[in-house]
């Protein structure tokens, strides 16, 4: 029989997307895990994966495109492409077209600076003098570039507006959790109850140095009794995921298999019992 006239031998084992799927303690087959919560792809991306031999509960959870995290190392700060982004005040997508498609180095990515003239205003502190983006990525910066220039902008002596820390950062998108009220949410999940967008609540707490829940107040918001049940960002393993979980990162754990899953979960407080 020639190469051409060899049947071919399929890799995809369909018999293992039939009858019932265990994961996660539960039984359900392919079209019930589909429309779980828990499931991060449609059904035949699920189904492909599971006839691929794929463990049903990261066939179930992985996201369809995981892209690696992107962090560089600059002047003793290490920092995702997003954090230094926020710091110089280039635009992410910017600095992401400069290194990836441009082939320009991380330092060379961060010189050229912002596409405007906004933050290549000269400034100098510490016997130098150099664009206020330079000074948002220098080690002794603790500050955004943004924060530096509205500081100065303000009369602020610049190495002060330099160096000092402000009260509160913003963390808008990057799932980073805030504290307010006795509870520890993402700015994003603060903004949707409170009704307030994220931009006039990290505004608020960037001009005036606010806490989250000072800048909240000061808005005129504060959580009812019917907000007893707000979303909480949580790192679970897999075998503690619950229904209505919803995923908002899949990690492994350091020199192990196992995969770590940080969930916003919304704990509901159970009725008390009638008398």
């Amino acid at each position: 029989m020639s190469r051409h006239e060899k049947p071919r031998e399929d890799r995809y084992e369909w018999e293992r997307t039939r009858g019932m799927i265990s994961a996660f303690g539960e039984a359900k087959t392919v079209n019930q895990w589909a429309a779980d919560p828990r499931c991060a792809v449609k059904r035949e991306a699920l189904r492909n994966r599971l006839a691929l031999g794929w463990e049903p509960a990261v066939a179930i959870t992985r996201p369809k495109y995981e892209r690696p995290v992107l962090e560089f190392t600059h002047n003793g700060h290490t920092r995702t492409l997003r954090g230094w982004a926020e710091q110089s005040g280039i635009n992410y997508h910017t600095l992401y077209r400069r290194i990836t498609k441009g082939s320009m180095t991380f330092p060379d990515a961060l010189a050229k600076g912002p596409d405007g003239p906004h933050f290549t205003i000269p400034v100098s502190a510490f016997g130098e003098t150099k664009p206020l983006h330079q000074w948002g990525v220098d080690e002794r910066a603790n500050c955004t570039a943004q924060t530096i220039g509205r500081r100065i902008r303000r009369g602020w002596d610049p190495e002060q507006a330099i160096t000092q820390e402000p009260d509160s950062r913003s963390t808008l998108g990057t799932g980073v959790p805030l504290d307010a009220f006795g509870r520890r949410m993402g700015i994003e999940d603060w903004a949707r109850l409170s009704q307030i967008p994220t931009g006039v609540i990290t505004q608020r707490m960037d001009s005036h140095g606010l806490t989250l829940e000072t800048a909240l107040q000061s808005l005129g918001w504060v959580p009812d009794e019917t907000d007893a049940a707000l979303p909480d960002l949580m790192r679970t393993p897999a075998g503690e995921l619950r229904p209505g979980d919803t995923i908002v990162a899949v990690t492994q754990d350091p020199g192990t298999d196992h995969l770590c899953f940080t969930v916003r979960r919304i704990e509901i407080p159970e009725l008390a019992a009638d008398a």
